[in-house]
């Protein structure tokens, strides 16, 4: 089922978030995101905020021990890992072809796991620009954190409250 987006009406529109998974998933539509960014006619800058859990960056979550990565665990599951990440990064630039924007990576983790998560998400960044696949951008990806406790992750997604933290680079 194609659900029409249209995003015109919203003249000041400065930020669209979706989720890493979301990306890569099995019934995910490819074009999804390039459609709706079409639709975007606001003038002022946009960002497109990736939101990522610690399993989208390769950890396994082990509360309340330090996270074991997945590249440790099994060959398979650093591989899928990869992959996904490549798949976002194709989608990003399929995407920016279409409208340019900030790109944003949230790492929205449990506190404990805050600082693997950045830094995981900062050697994808790394790694995804050694090999030029960043070129594209205006500018550096900004990295940042929802920092949770465990108390608060379910209040958080029923309310639907955030906590931004900048982790590299300028706030939002």
């Amino acid at each position: 089922m194609h659900i029409r987006f249209d995003l015109s009406r919203h003249k000041s529109l400065r930020t669209l978030e979706t989720t890493a998974e979301s990306m890569v998933s099995a019934d995910a539509d490819p074009t999804l995101l390039k459609t709706v960014l079409s639709t975007v006619i606001s003038p002022l800058p946009l960002n497109i905020v990736i939101i990522y859990q610690h399993y989208d960056v390769g950890y396994l979550l082990l509360w309340p021990q330090k996270p074991v990565p997945l590249v440790e665990f099994t060959p398979e599951g650093k591989a899928r890992v990869a992959l996904r990440h490549r798949q976002r990064f194709k989608g990003l630039r399929e995407m920016y072809m279409v409208r340019s924007f900030r790109l944003v990576l949230c790492a929205d983790v449990l506190d404990t796991v805050t600082e693997h998560t950045t830094q995981a998400l900062e050697r994808v960044v790394n790694a995804e620009k050694a090999k030029g696949g960043l070129d594209y951008l205006l500018h550096e990806p900004l990295i940042v954190s929802e920092i949770r406790s465990p108390r608060t992750r379910l209040y958080d997604h029923q309310a639907g409250r955030t906590r931004r933290h900048a982790i590299r680079g300028s706030a939002l």
